[in-house]
């Protein structure tokens, strides 16, 4: 049965029972990878997912219910299901279903010009990207990671209170990691692009910017056993934002697992620092007009002037604190329970350049990327101890790469040790952006 008349006929029948609260949330998504390696093409996948979630109040409880087919005969099953479901809850929390008569702003996350692109054009520049890693220098012995991948994403929610909301995005990315071996030393590196215009994917660049990095790597040395100051690149701050950012959730805060708990008003950060939450970026990986339960998005300033401003809320949370929600809560698909989760999160530009920032360090190491974020990172106390790789800073100017390393300290303290941020903005595949920072000092070891 063609959707729209899916959820018509179940919002019917759910009249019909005489529920009184009660939402119908569906979700469509596909997606497709392909791989090349050695000229050829390595794999293909094309995955397709849709289904509805139906809940409904029981009393003071909400049930839960879902199916992934669309036809007439699972309609009154899958609305039996949710109050059964609610009738067995034993979870204290209320949970209401949004209503609001509220503004939507509007947000586009989908480029149909995406779409069209064929799988022959995605080939074509996996091949020239891979080729011109190989052709970039000899020392590039190998590209084992060449990667295209594109999806699609549609969700509606309709209730009872009015609520009657579509939307539709789309993605594009590539991933190229190489090889790279001089004197039987060995070492790695990768690039990557995200974008939702295929005009943005250079295949030259992409594979000579993997093959760059990779080489600047050789003739590594090891390190000393030291505290010193420490240049994070924008692509690791945002894979350790990114592992750190459920400290704002206010979920964690009332579980009391997260440090950030009372301290709203407080410094918690460089007097320079801004965190952002802005689910209304043009261009953001994960730009949205409406969160997972209705509610319009809107821009949140996190930390202001290192000034931690709020949490991220969703309406049961908001519920708990006496608040308005900020329009934070997510759902893993249609199966998922709701939670929290920002859209696009990222710390604000600087004002200098990279290279200023690096000319202001006698004697530092710059870290270019973490290893084992989840098992070496303590998401409570925020105490890391990370496989890291870098460089040397010496007078002002990056010199030698070093051989792994270790980084460890705290991130809430990492915080407050900033010195100076950048003005080089980029987000990772999540959609976490960061610049590059300074930090006054963290423990390095060889």
């Amino acid at each position: 049965m063609e959707v729209k008349l899916f959820i018509d006929k179940v919002f019917e029948k759910a009249k019909e029972m005489n529920l009184n609260e009660f939402e119908i949330y569906y979700t469509f998504s596909e997606s497709n990878s392909i791989k090349v390696f050695k000229g050829t093409l390595d794999s293909y996948s094309d995955n397709q997912n849709q289904g509805i979630s139906f809940r409904t109040k029981v009393g003071d409880k909400m049930g839960y219910s879902y199916t992934e087919s669309l036809e007439e005969e699972e309609i009154l099953p899958l609305i039996e299901g949710a109050i059964e479901n609610g009738k067995v809850i034993e979870n204290e929390d209320i949970v209401d279903i949004y209503g609001e008569k509220r503004e939507y702003v509007p947000v586009e996350s989908y480029n149909p010009d995406l779409d069209k692109i064929t799988t022959e054009e995605k080939i074509e520049f996996l091949l020239a990207a891979e080729k011109a890693a190989l052709d970039y220098d000899a020392r590039v012995k190998s590209v084992n990671y060449c990667l295209f991948g594109s999806g699609k994403s549609e969700r509606r929610i309709k209730n009872s209170k009015g609520l009657d909301l579509h939307d539709i995005g789309n993605y594009a990315y590539s991933y190229l990691a190489v090889v790279v071996e001089e004197d039987g030393v060995v070492k790695n590196d990768s690039d990557y692009v995200v974008s939702r215009e295929f005009k943005d994917f250079n295949p030259e660049k992409l594979g000579e910017n993997a093959a760059k990095k990779a080489l600047k790597k050789l003739g590594a040395i090891n390190g000393e056993t030291k505290v010193l100051p420490v240049v994070i690149s924008n692509e690791a701050f945002s894979d350790l934002l990114e592992a750190m950012s459920g400290i704002f959730s206010a979920e964690n805060i009332q579980k009391g697992i997260s440090k950030f708990k009372g301290k709203i008003g407080e410094k918690v950060a460089f007097e320079k620092f801004n965190l952002i939450d802005n689910p209304h970026l043009k261009d953001g990986y994960g730009s949205a007009s409406f969160d997972s339960e209705g509610v319009p998005t809107e821009y949140k300033e996190l930390i202001k002037d290192g000034i931690l401003q709020g949490y991220l809320y969703n309406l049961k949370t908001a519920k708990k604190d006496g608040v308005k929600t900020t329009g934070n809560g997510a759902k893993g698909g249609y199966k998922g329970t709701m939670g929290i989760s920002p859209f696009n999160l990222y710390v604000e530009n600087g004002n200098k350049s990279f290279e200023e920032m690096v000319s202001s360090v006698k004697d530092g190491v710059l870290i270019d990327s973490f290893a084992g974020l989840h098992s070496g990172l303590n998401g409570i106390s925020g105490d890391f101890s990370l496989a890291s790789e870098g460089y040397i800073i010496k007078d002002g100017k990056i010199d030698k790469p070093l051989n792994q390393i270790t980084v460890a300290g705290n991130f809430f303290q990492l915080l407050l040790d900033i010195e100076e941020i950048a003005g080089d903005l980029k987000f990772n595949l999540s959609g976490v952006g960061s610049p590059s920072i300074l930090v006054k000092e963290l423990n390095i070891a060889s």
